[in-house]
C-alpha cells in the first residue's frame, strides 16, 4: 500500500475531517492526479490507527464534494479536479 502522508490527531477537528482536508489538499495541489487510486478504507484505517467508519465517512464526504469516484469491487479514485 502506498503511503498517502495522511495523519490524524485525537485532538482538534474530527478525524474524518482531518482525513478529508489532507486528501482534498493533495488533490487540489495535483499531488494526487486524476485517476490516482486511494487505498481501501480498511487499509487506510489500519495505517492511521482509526476505525474504518472514520475513513468511510471521509471518503464519502470527498465523493460528495466531487473529489473522488468509487466503485464497489474496483476501488476509490481521484476525479479530475477543476477548482
Amino acid at each position: 500500500m502506498q503511503d498517502l502522508g495522511v495523519t490524524v490527531a485525537p485532538e482538534g477537528a474530527p478525524m474524518y475531517q482531518q482525513i478529508f482536508d489532507q486528501i482534498a489538499s493533495r488533490i487540489r495541489s495535483g499531488a494526487f492526479p486524476d485517476g490516482y487510486r486511494l487505498p481501501p478504507t480498511r487499509a487506510l484505517a489500519a495505517e492511521l490507527g482509526t476505525h474504518r467508519n472514520t475513513v468511510v465517512r471521509a471518503y464519502a464526504e470527498l465523493e460528495a464534494a466531487g473529489f473522488l469516484t468509487s466503485t464497489v469491487g474496483r476501488g476509490t479514485f481521484v476525479k479530475a479536479w477543476r477548482g
